[in-house]
């Protein structure tokens, strides 16, 4: 997710900064702390939920931007549930910005 982040077009950048550096998310992962990792990349400008239930599923949802849709995803981890969830976050504001930029 990282390398999409970082080769996305200039339009996204209001959306997807500031968030933790490489670095940063490399420790967190070494230090097995896949959730904070998930939630720095998703960084602090965006609305984060995540939950789980007792039997171990996740859910998490991702709002970038009030007027756009959020992004929601279920998964059996609770970090894939979050970057999950960024993601299909990050389509809607793609495609809501690629709107905007359309002539008409």
């Amino acid at each position: 997710m990282a390398d999409l982040l970082d080769t996305a077009p200039i339009q996204l950048a209001p959306f997807i900064t500031p968030r933790a550096s490489r670095d940063r998310l490399a420790r967190l992962l070494e230090a097995d702390a896949a959730v904070c990792a998930a939630l720095e990349l998703v960084g602090p400008l965006s609305g984060v939920l995540l939950s789980r239930a007792a039997g171990g599923s996740a859910s998490g949802m991702v709002k970038i931007v009030d007027e756009i849709e959020e992004g929601n995803l279920f998964a059996a981890d609770p970090a894939i549930a979050l970057v999950g969830a960024y993601g299909a976050a990050l389509v809607k504001v793609s495609a809501h910005v690629g709107e905007q930029d359309e002539p008409g």
